[in-house]
């Protein structure tokens, strides 16, 4: 003699939340990188030198790409009315190379790279808990 045991499990909610993991994911990747966007530049003009303030204010960045294929850039283009930009000189080690320094203490030359080299886990820690949070709301 032969006993069946059967159980229903009704997946409508976990077929849902499997379709809709790569979009959660893609949107929490996306926050995080905007988020890494606004917090390299922050910290990129705290460290920048500091004269006029025209370096500091012109410190941009974007965003670039959707989701997980998304990039974050950061540049600094400070023009002098001679159409040298000092940003470079400065951030390639042009006034080291000319015998000069900086001139206010906690500042750097490398003030884009420093950052992030400094600040690179904790940015990836904000991207990862940005898509968890995401996939949380999606039923994961």
């Amino acid at each position: 003699m032969a006993g069946n045991f059967k159980i229903d499990f009704d997946l409508t909610r976990l077929v849902r939340a499997i379709e809709r993991t790569p979009d959660a994911a893609a949107r929490g990747a996306t926050i995080g990188m905007r988020d890494v966007k606004d917090d390299w530049m922050r910290e990129s003009r705290d460290v920048a030198p500091l004269d006029t303030g025209n370096l500091r204010r012109q410190i941009s960045g974007k965003v670039e790409g959707a989701g997980l294929n998304t990039v974050v850039e950061i540049e600094a283009n400070a023009m002098t009315s001679r159409n040298f930009n000092y940003a470079y000189y400065i951030h390639e080690g042009g006034m080291a190379a000319d015998g000069k320094s900086l001139r206010h203490p906690g500042t750097v030359e490398k003030f884009l790279d420093e950052p992030a080299e400094q600040n690179e886990a904790r940015w990836k820690a904000m991207v990862e808990r940005e898509i968890e949070e995401h996939l949380r709301r999606e039923g994961w």
